[in-house]
């Protein structure tokens, strides 16, 4: 089945012909994309998948070019940290989207969320690397939508075109990836972050490092938020842009790639971000346990 979500304005066609060709694709259950899976992606080409966030980088403009890029690590049932924990850098693909327009850039706040691509091009030369064009330039233009892990329905939350193309059978991959996500997130040492750091050795020499750190509070001012956070060794400031309003007091989060501006504060650096870490996840739970056993031994 097929079906397409109509532009904002606009109502969707009830003419006859269109009714009759939605229930002929219901009745030969026309498939119009095949999907892979990650470990499908050896030879080159274009390729239409699901994936689990991971990470991400914040989407920025390209100086030179004026272009917006990000990228989204992701990972799924036959490639994550668990199917070959001794080797990192070949149980993630790394997605990057580049896009002409900002609105056309996927804004990611959660771990564990689910992302469709269309058209995605995979080259062995960049060994788990895809690439998705979405510039003006390019003739042909692929595609993304974004799915809450917490969500029940099969509606995106974000999407690259006011338009979009959902099947029969993306609502059971979907729904598929989701249950996957969370049974997967909630297995031991299913997220690794080999840059990750505790906040005491945060003036320790070097600029990308990330953390863990639970939001004690949460303060907006005219011009930035400033999150007050703490893990089991200490707490600090984090400011940050006015755009992370949507984290709340006592969410965890992971604080990527950050300096720090004084010993009592922290700032995200070029390629930072913030991304909540899901109550369900391992992760979540085996660092809320360290935290309140320290919060404990202090009290």
């Amino acid at each position: 089945m097929e079906s397409k979500k109509t532009q904002k304005g606009k109502k969707q066609s009830s003419e006859p012909e269109d009714l009759y060709k939605f229930q002929e694709e219901k009745l030969n259950h026309t498939i119009k994309y095949k999907y892979s899976i990650f470990s499908d992606l050896v030879e080159q080409g274009e390729y239409n998948f699901y994936g689990v966030v991971y990470d991400s980088s914040f989407p920025l403009e390209e100086e030179k070019t004026g272009k917006y890029s990000c990228t989204i690590k992701l990972i799924d049932h036959s490639t994550n940290c668990l199917s070959n924990p001794n080797d990192f850098n070949d149980n993630i693909i790394c997605l990057t989207i580049k896009s002409s327009d900002k609105e056309n850039i996927p804004y990611i706040h959660q771990i564990g969320d689910i992302i469709r691509i269309h058209r995605g091009f995979y080259s062995p030369k960049k060994k788990r690397n895809v690439y998705l064009n979405l510039c003006n330039d390019h003739k042909i233009n692929g595609s993304w939508c974004l799915y809450s892990v917490n969500n029940s329905i099969a509606e995106p939350y974000a999407c690259s075109n006011k338009t979009y193309n959902i099947e029969e059978q993306d609502k059971e991959n979907i729904e598929t990836y989701k249950v996957w996500s969370k049974n997967y997130l909630g297995k031991n040492k299913s997220l690794v972050y080999p840059y990750q750091i505790k906040l005491e050795e945060r003036n320790e020499e070097g600029n990308d490092k990330d953390l863990l750190a639970h939001v004690v509070k949460k303060v907006e001012t005219n011009d930035q938020i400033i999150l007050f956070i703490q893990d089991e060794t200490d707490g600090c400031e984090l400011h940050t842009y006015k755009y992370y309003n949507f984290i709340k007091e006592n969410d965890i989060i992971r604080v990527r790639a950050y300096k720090t501006f004084d010993n009592s504060s922290l700032i995200l650096n070029e390629f930072g971000n913030i991304l909540v870490l899901p109550q369900f996840s391992a992760c979540y739970k085996e660092f809320y346990d360290r935290l309140s056993k320290r919060l404990k031994q202090l009290k």
